[in-house]
């Protein structure tokens, strides 16, 4: 070696050593994972997280580089810090934690706020206009960017959530896992029917989804299927839980606009779909429609997707 010039040898082979000995810690915990059915499970979706989050890291980080040097540091910061809870969030949800129909049904807000009621003359309850502005307004992608605002608000616990849209014929979607991902995928390029067939997830003020519901179009095909999210608020009004979600309907599959793999595009006209919703359950006698709400002016935008929607902002509560 030449005098004067650093003996780059030792960094690299402490990195090599290093990356050795942690395979090698690493190898008896994956030998016992898959000995059995769940520890077989738990590896796949680890390695499916994996493989996920690093697709949404490469493509967030090719869009990032494009703007720096163009907007503040600061809000560089920020993105890096948004996404990063966003992708831990996806991560946790893809190994295990995810909605759940069974703790959905009991859950509750730990810090319930109270939100004042409308009288209106009717049974069922009403939220006071003045108190309108304080419920969530928008889901968002990983990035933390709005994306389509709230267009229901239920006014109940979460059994009678689920039980309204039972008995309106719609289906909890599945947890996603190898096997579901798998045979949603097989049935979407196949045109069969999956009714519980998983969805991805979807934040609200940082939280993801507590339940999704779906249900197919007539004729038994998986690429059209009608959505809702629901996610628990803090709030409560009467005693009563306050859920809101966001409508979408499945209009067809096609090649991703951000990752080029077969996905669902969504129609752009989400109002439709809300009023959709509303009607299949109203129906029922279960739920009545009590008001309509502005939450948002009317606007269009994308989605995580990149599929285009347009609203008039305004949501129905249902009670």
């Amino acid at each position: 070696m030449e005098e004067g010039v650093p003996d780059r040898r030792w960094p690299v082979w402490s990195a090599r050593i290093t990356l050795v000995a942690a395979l090698v810690a690493v190898l008896p915990f994956v030998r016992s994972q898959l000995q059995d059915a769940a520890g077989r499970e738990t590896m796949l979706m680890s390695a499916l997280a994996a493989v996920v989050l690093l697709t949404l890291f490469v493509l967030w980080a090719h869009s990032v580089m494009h703007e720096v040097g163009r907007i503040p540091r600061w809000r560089v910061v920020r993105r890096i810090v948004t996404f990063g809870a966003s992708v831990a969030a996806v991560g946790i949800f893809l190994m295990g934690t995810q909605a759940d129909p069974v703790h959905a049904r009991a859950k509750t807000a730990h810090l319930p706020r109270v939100l004042w009621p409308l009288k209106h003359g009717l049974e069922r309850l009403a939220i006071h206009h003045d108190h309108i502005a304080l419920l969530p307004r928008f889901s968002a992608k990983l990035s933390g960017a709005s994306q389509a605002p709230v267009s229901l608000v239920f006014l109940g616990s979460g059994t009678e959530l689920q039980d309204a849209f039972a008995a309106a014929g719609w289906h909890v979607a599945d947890r996603v896992t190898v096997e579901t991902a798998l045979r949603a995928f097989a049935c979407g390029v196949l045109n069969r029917p999956y009714p519980s067939a998983p969805v991805l997830p979807v934040f609200l003020e940082g939280k993801l989804h507590d339940v999704a519901f779906q249900r197919h179009d007539d004729g038994d095909t998986s690429r059209r299927r009608h959505h809702a999210r629901w996610w628990l608020t803090d709030f409560v009004i009467e005693g009563k839980q306050v859920w809101v979600a966001t409508a979408s309907y499945d209009a067809g599959v096609g090649i991703g606009r951000l990752v080029p793999m077969p996905i669902h595009h969504i129609h752009p006209d989400i109002d439709a779909e809300r009023d959709y919703i509303v009607r299949s359950l109203t129906v029922t006698g279960r739920v009545e429609l009590t008001q309509q709400i502005q939450v948002t002016e009317p606007m269009v935008g994308r989605n995580a997707a990149g599929d285009r929607f347009f609203t008039s902002g305004a949501a129905c509560v249902l009670a």
